[in-house]
Formats: structure tokens, C-alpha cells, sequence
């Protein structure tokens, strides 16, 4: 039974503003958080855990994440002696945060508040405590630690990713760099922002401080939660270097961490690197966004924590664990896209809410069973570069999206926002704008938008298949949100340079766009264009390059190489050479001159496998990886 009297004063607020507290389902959850430590958890914690992730107040009350293991990584460095109590041994290193806060419990009356996570990665099993460490000695950089759970609850296993870790006993740390106090106008340094942004996990303290007259029911306590995504979800403001944007992804709605923060505006944020074993602690202000302010920071995202870090340590190679070699680690699939901050996308132009311009379908071209090209009609004129994409809110067809906790036969469906983004296969750039474009995509399989879409067009394609050629009367209308992408041709593009775009099957749709574009001499020429292009349907798609041409005879030097397994015989109104293979490492040795020499432009498209078997054969040949531009596949 919960220990809690209800939702403290953060907690209503979040609820009220995220809409919660209006849920009946939801107006109890707290009792779920149990005053009392279950024998499953403490079992878990002391019989399955390699590391435990915990946060602690330094003496200016600044919440702080450190990590505690034993001495070799292993698993047993944690005891259950008695009810409600673990007891802990834990070897730390030099500028451990905890090292440094414990000095707190010498003069707090013999209690220090606490609060940890139990992750195992493994497994993706996940449990929380907090409470007060009521024992505490310190041996150099040992740490005997008794603490007392008074709040314990169990968690989901969403945005955990898999992996593997094996003891790592040889761990040498060393302080790469130990700031508590950042001045104005400093910033995180290069290595703290890199790990930010590889990471996948991040283990998130926060801390409520009760007022004297909220103690009685509401006692002051810390919180330590994990958060989770792809890598990259974590964004840090390229601006000032230190504000960091935490996304908050649909969860069990308890809500306790957002709480904490909206009372109490501090955060702590741990990140390890599981493969070098490098360790970022950082301590900061924080607050809950929410709306239009959130999406006019980071576009698509209702909610987020911004954390201004004020302090700092990073310790390379501390971590006594390491990923274990040859483990492929697998990614929760639930975890949404990466979203990218708006300062960080100056190519976008994203839309408020009120300000989203309509978008009607008028048209479906099917070129095979997965893969069709339908045109849109704008209410309002809009700007488009060549290879930019558009972002189509579905939401007025498919309706708003209901919550779920879980959804383990389609995971991706808890955070979809029915909001997708695909190339604009069409080109124009009148400087008053255009009130039509053409998206070519492929229907996903067990896609929710493209199915749906598909389905659609196929069902018109049986019954009354002259309607595709006019979509008016359906009224089929969604919401541009807006127009991303800086994978474009330069605006006045070096009519000497050489283009060389490698694409891999859909990849080809971005330069549609840009052949229209320099067909219909709305972009200057370059001197010559090599399209390497690697597909299972041949036919389909050089048809479409041959539309996105217009007849144009303005590309004399315009290469097609086509890439492709298929055994039957191709058949182009364009010339092309036709390769049997559909990644020839060959094919790249033999253009290695004009991939080398003269400071060619390369765009390389297609799906993540395509594009990784593409860069590891331009390096191999020692092409200026760093230099290709690339489109995304992430929507």
C-alpha cells in the first residue's frame, strides 16, 4: 500500500497541464507507489544488478546522478539484511559525485536522502526506490552505504535498449574534467556534447523540496528515472552549449519526475558510454515545456525537460562494466524518431499550429504494387527546394491518437503522432512559391499512414479506378506542418563541379526532384551529373527519372548506372549501363578518380543498410566520408 497522500504540488501541476488530472483512470495511480519494498525488487536488486544508478543532493541542494557497482562489475554488491533495507558495497572513483555528497550525512542527523533505478539491461527489467540512507562509511573510494526504502514501484520496459554487459575489473578512470560551478557564457565541453549525443540512455534525478507547510503530507524526497531513445534523442543547443532538451515519450503517466521538476526547478542527468566506460554527471535548472513552446524548439515534440547544466564531471573509463564484444545491441522499438532541435535545422520552415496551410490529394499515379506518386494541392502557396521534404500532419483522416501504456504487437503505435515526412519528388522554384507538389513513396509494410494510403488507392484502382485521376470530391485533406531538409542542391550551383548521387531504390525520390529542377532550368547546370542507382525494379524507376527529365535535352552529360539483380531485361526511353550486382565495390574502384579528384558533390540516399555498405566502400577508397551529403530515413 502507498505510503503517499496523493499528488504533491508539481505532480497536479503537470497533470493539469498535460490534461491528466481530467482522466478518471489515472487520478490514483500514486497508490501504486508502495511504501513498503516488494521481495520481487529487492531480490532483483541484489541478485541481478551489475551497476545501480542513484541520485543524491550536494550541499547546495543540486540533485546529482552517480553510479554504484562493485569492485569488479559484478553482480552482488548488493544485500537485502532486513525489511525495507538494502545495504550496499560499492567502489567508486575519484570525483564520483556521491564521494563528494556524503559528507552530507554527517550533518543531516544521520539520514541523507536517496533515490535509485535498477535497470536490467539485459533484460530490460526496471525497478525504482527512494527513501534515506541511514548508514554510511566511507574507505577511501569504498563505499558501505544502508539505505531504507520507504517508496518503491515498478516500471514498464519501454525505451530500454538491449545489450549485454560483462564485468570490466581493469576499468583506469580518469577526471577528464570536474566543473561545479559553470560561469556564464561557458559551455559543456566537446567531449561531454558528443556523448550526449550518442547516447541512447540517460539516467534522469530530480528532487522535490517540500515547504514547511507541505511536509506533513508531502515530506521532501528525490527521484532517480531512466530515460531512453534513439541515439541522438537528447539534444544539446548548438547556441550556448549547455542546454540540454530531455524529450518526455508517452509513459505510464505517473508523472512523478516532471512533478518534481515543476516544484522544484533542478535535474541531474547521468550518461555512461557502455563501450568506453566514460561517464558524464551533470547538475542544472530545469523546467517542463510544454505546446507551442516545445514545438517551436524542438519541432514535433509536446513536451520536453530543458536542463541548463550549472555543473559538470567527466571520468573516462570508469564504468566497471563494458558491452560485451560482438553483442549487437537492439534498440526498444518503442522508441520514436530522433527530432532534431529547430536551432539545429535553419533549412526547415515548420508551421505553428494556426498558421498550417492545407493540403488536399488530387491525384494517385501507381507505378507498381508499393509504389505510387500522389500529387497535393496547397490552400496557400509555399517554398520547396529541390531534394527538401514535407511533413504531413495525418491526423484530420486518421483521428487523434488514443493513449496506450504497451503495445507489444506494434510498439511504434504508443508515440505516433500520425505525422509523416517524405521527399518532394516535384520541383519548383518560382520566388512566389508553389501550390502543388508530388510525394513518391512505397507503401511501408504494416505502416499505418501508407497503408492506409495504399489501400485507399488500390480499392479506387478496382472499383473506380478514373477517380484517380481526381481525388477532389473525396476531400482528402491533412495539414502541412512544414518543410524540412537541407540534402538540396546549392542555390547557385558551380556549373564545373561534378554531381554524383548514389541512391538506393525509394533514395532515387530526392533527385527527381532536383532533375526537374535543372530540366526546366530553374537551378544552373552542372557540367556533368553520374546517378548510381541500386534497385529491384529497374523499369519503375528509370520511368520516373525519365518523367522527372520532361523530355529535357539539357543534360548531355547526365550518366545513368544502374545497379540491379534482376535478370530480366530493362526497358528505358534513357540511356544507362546496366551493372548485375546491387553493390559493386568494383563499380566504386573504377570511379575513384572522379570520386577523389576535383571535389566532386556527393549525395548518397537510401535505406540505413544501403547507405553504411556505401560509406564503408567511399572510405576504402579513400573518399572524405564527411563530406557526402545525406539524406535520412528516420521518419
Amino acid at each position: 500500500m502507498s505510503n503517499l497522500n496523493g499528488w504533491h504540488r508539481g505532480e497536479r501541476l503537470v497533470r493539469e497541464k498535460l490534461g491528466y488530472d481530467k482522466i478518471p483512470s489515472t487520478a490514483l495511480l500514486f497508490s501504486n507507489i508502495s511504501g513498503e519494498m516488494p521481495e520481487q525488487h529487492s531480490t532483483f536488486y541484489s541478485t541481478r544488478l551489475q551497476f545501480l544508478p542513484v541520485c543524491t543532493l550536494d550541499d547546495e541542494g543540486r540533485p546529482w546522478g552517480s553510479v554504484l557497482a562493485g569492485q569488479s562489475g559484478k553482480i552482488g554488491f548488493i544485500r537485502h539484511p532486513k525489511y525495507n533495507t538494502l545495504a550496499i558495497n560499492a567502489t567508486l572513483w575519484e570525483g564520483e559525485p556521491f564521494l563528494r555528497n556524503a559528507k552530507n550525512f554527517e550533518h543531516s542527523n544521520g539520514q541523507m536522502l536517496i533515490a535509485g533505478i535498477g535497470v536490467e539491461v539485459s533484460t530490460r527489467r526496471r525497478n525504482k526506490l527512494a527513501g534515506n540512507i541511514t548508514k554510511l562509511s566511507l574507505e577511501g573510494v569504498m563505499a558501505r552505504v544502508e539505505l531504507f526504502v520507504d517508496e518503491a514501484i515498478g516500471n514498464c520496459p519501454k525505451y530500454i535498449t538491449l545489450r549485454e554487459l560483462e564485468p570490466h575489473p581493469n576499468s583506469s578512470p580518469v577526471i577528464l574534467d570536474d566543473i561545479r560551478h559553470l560561469l556564464e557564457g561557458e559551455k559543456l565541453s566537446d567531449e561531454a556534447i558528443s556523448l550526449i549525443r550518442q547516447s541512447d540512455t540517460v539516467f534522469f534525478g530530480t528532487t522535490y523540496a517540500a515547504s514547511k507547510a507541505e511536509a506533513g503530507s508531502f515530506p521532501s524526497h528525490l527521484g532517480m528515472n531512466h530515460r531512453g531513445g534513439r541515439p541522438g534523442f537528447i539534444r544539446v543547443k548548438p547556441s550556448d552549449g549547455r542546454t540540454i532538451i530531455l524529450p518526455d515519450f508517452s509513459g505510464n503517466r505517473f508523472m512523478t519526475s516532471l512533478g518534481n521538476v515543476e516544484a522544484t526547478p533542478l535535474a541531474s542527468l547521468t550518461f555512461i558510454s557502455f563501450t568506453t566506460g566514460d561517464i558524464l554527471y551533470i547538475t542544472g535548472s530545469a523546467r517542463n515545456v510544454y505546446g507551442d513552446e516545445a514545438r517551436s524548439i524542438m519541432p514535433f515534440q509536446d513536451t520536453f525537460t530543458e536542463i541548463v547544466a550549472t555543473g559538470y564531471t567527466y571520468i573516462q573509463d570508469a564504468f566497471p562494466a563494458r558491452q560485451s564484444q560482438g553483442y549487437t545491441i537492439r534498440p526498444s522499438p518503442y522508441s520514436p524518431p530522433v527530432r532534431l532541435l529547430a536551432e539545429e535545422n535553419l533549412q526547415s520552415k515548420i508551421f505553428s499550429t494556426q498558421e498550417q496551410p492545407k493540403v488536399l490529394f488530387t491525384r494517385i499515379t501507381i507505378h507498381s504494387p508499393s509504389l505510387a506518386t500522389f500529387q497535393c494541392e496547397t490552400s496557400s502557396p509555399i517554398q520547396i527546394r529541390p531534394g527538401q521534404a514535407a511533413i504531413l500532419d495525418f491526423s484530420p483522416l486518421l483521428g487523434s491518437r488514443r493513449y496506450q501504456h504497451m503495445a507489444p504487437v506494434k510498439p511504434s503505435s504508443v508515440n505516433d503522432d500520425f505525422v509523416r515526412t517524405w521527399t518532394v519528388s516535384s520541383a519548383s522554384l518560382d520566388p512566389d512559391g508553389t501550390r502543388s507538389f508530388s510525394l513518391t513513396m512505397r507503401e511501408k509494410p504494416g505502416g499505418t499512414v501508407t497503408g492506409a494510403l495504399f489501400s485507399m488507392a488500390r480499392k479506387l484502382a478496382e472499383v473506380k479506378p478514373e477517380s484517380l485521376e481526381n481525388l477532389r470530391d473525396l476531400g482528402l485533406n491533412v495539414n502541412l506542418v512544414g518543410i524540412s531538409g537541407d540534402f538540396v542542391l546549392p542555390e547557385s550551383a558551380n556549373t564545373k563541379r561534378h554531381l554524383i548521387w548514389i541512391a538506393g531504390g525509394i533514395g532515387v525520390t530526392p533527385f527527381l526532384s532536383m532533375l526537374s529542377a535543372i530540366s526546366q532550368k530553374n537551378v544552373e547546370c552542372p557540367s556533368d551529373i553520374t546517378l548510381l542507382l541500386s534497385t529491384r525494379e529497374p523499369d519503375v524507376l528509370l520511368s520516373l527519372i525519365s518523367s522527372s527529365l520532361q523530355g529535357s535535352k539539357l543534360l548531355p552529360n547526365f550518366t545513368v548506372h544502374i545497379l540491379t539483380s534482376a535478370s530480366n531485361s530493362i526497358k528505358s526511353d534513357i540511356p544507362f549501363i546496366r551493372h548485375a550486382t546491387r553493390i559493386d565495390t568494383m563499380i566504386f574502384e573504377n570511379m575513384k578518380v572522379r570520386l577523389t579528384n576535383g571535389d566532386p558533390e556527393i549525395y548518397l540516399c537510401g535505406p540505413e543498410p544501403f547507405e553504411k555498405a556505401v560509406r564503408d566502400t567511399l572510405v576504402k577508397i579513400g573518399v572524405d566520408v564527411g563530406k557526402v551529403h545525406q539524406e535520412g530515413f528516420a521518419y
